[in-house]
């Protein structure tokens, strides 16, 4: 089962985003999978297995809720030409060293290159076509009028363990896990 940790999002915030997708299904080189989201931890080393679980929940307890900051639209560089909102917040940084390292220590499983060193914050809008990725300027001006959520923050409040059900082809939640820590 391919797992993924990832922050949820607002539905205030979330939802410009799925009526861009929708209004925009040209410009994506392939139907998104999962609603808004922040990842925060790729799949090596989760598991559902009831150790894995209780370890996320020691570890988001003592996790306080913190700021998401969402910044201006970007592509990244390369071949995914994955339309993003930028993200700053060190509070996801930190939770992100803890789970990577935590979950490394507790079943060395070997992660992946970027979890350890690279992982650009990031919340995707799309994943481009070379015809949108042409069309930039006119791409992001659409996605200004959208009123998609740049420049604004939320509170990151839970942690979603999420699973890719292989026949929908979607990222469906399995746990959720309320930080809980001190401010």
């Amino acid at each position: 089962m391919e797992l993924g940790l990832m922050l949820p999002m607002p539905a205030d915030l979330s939802e410009p985003i799925e009526r861009f997708r929708a209004r925009h299904p040209h410009w994506a080189s392939r139907p998104m999978r999962s609603r808004p989201h922040l990842s925060i931890k790729g799949g090596a080393g989760l598991s559902d297995d009831p150790a894995c679980l209780d370890l996320l929940r020691r570890i988001t307890a003592r996790t306080a809720p913190f700021e998401v900051r969402l910044g201006d639209l970007a592509v990244f560089p390369g071949e995914d030409r994955v339309l993003h909102l930028r993200v700053e917040s060190p509070g996801w940084t930190r939770l992100h060293r803890t789970l990577v390292d935590t979950i490394a220590r507790h079943t060395n499983a070997e992660m992946h290159p970027l979890e350890i060193a690279g992982w650009i914050p990031h919340v995707t809008v799309l994943r481009l076509t070379a015809e949108a990725l042409e069309q930039r300027e006119r791409v992001f001006a659409e996605a200004h009028r959208t009123g998609l959520p740049a420049n604004t923050s939320f509170t990151a409040r839970s942690l979603s363990m999420q699973h890719l059900d292989a026949v929908a082809d979607w990222w469906k939640p399995v746990h959720t896990f309320d930080l809980g820590g001190p401010a």
